[in-house]
């Protein structure tokens, strides 16, 4: 399945195209590390406290969705006034 999703997943990207492929090998590689991290914590302390390691990988999600991080918006160099 992976071929398929990878190639779909860089479709149209133009001359993004590098960055969106490391993108998804990167989110690969995080699937296989995350869970030994969220194991060792919960090992350490509580479950309830392993949940922090996913919750900032969503918080990390959310930030690259956020518009401020569109490369095709021209930024701005005081984009508050």
């Amino acid at each position: 399945m992976f071929p398929t999703i990878f190639s779909l997943g860089i479709k149209d990207l133009g001359p993004l195209t590098k960055r969106g492929s490391s993108l998804l090998v990167m989110a690969i590689i995080g699937g296989g590390v995350i869970p030994p991290i969220m194991g060792r914590i919960s090992d350490a302390s509580s479950i309830q406290t392993a949940f922090v390691v996913p919750l900032l990988c969503y918080v990390f999600i959310l930030y690259l969705g956020s518009p401020g991080t569109n490369p095709h918006r021209p930024r701005r160099r005081f984009p508050y006034l």
